[in-house]
């Protein structure tokens, strides 16, 4: 019943993920309009990686494109797999798949943002 929502979230995120590395030529994403208050001229504190420290990380994620573009894909293609081809149960796949989508959607955020600092 839910390979359909697997899929269809597949070929939107392979649409999102296409459009972002050909169609994207400026930085527009909710990371960077937030930057505005942070003085990067500082260097980061001990234990700290630059442009992931700070409460708002949790917000900052969840506000940014690249995050649910990234959540799309991966929680498609996970969910795909391991309930196509009958690997788990079909709760057991969506839990998998929404985490491993959160994941990677963190995870590229958190990337992107310290690699940009």
């Amino acid at each position: 019943m839910l390979i359909n929502v697997y899929i269809l979230s597949l070929m939107l995120g392979a649409v999102l993920l296409g459009a972002s590395l050909f169609l994207n030529d400026k930085r527009g994403d909710a990371d960077d309009q937030t930057r505005a208050h942070d003085d990067t001229t500082r260097p980061s504190q001990f234990g700290q990686l630059d442009g992931v420290a700070g409460g708002d990380f949790f917000v900052r994620t969840i506000r940014s494109r690249r995050f649910w573009t990234f959540f799309v894909s991966f929680f498609g293609m996970t969910g795909l797999v391991l309930d196509g081809l009958d690997v788990m149960g079909a709760t057991a796949s969506l839990v998998v798949a929404i985490a491993i989508g959160a994941v990677a959607g963190a995870g590229a955020s958190a990337v992107v943002r310290i690699g940009s600092s």
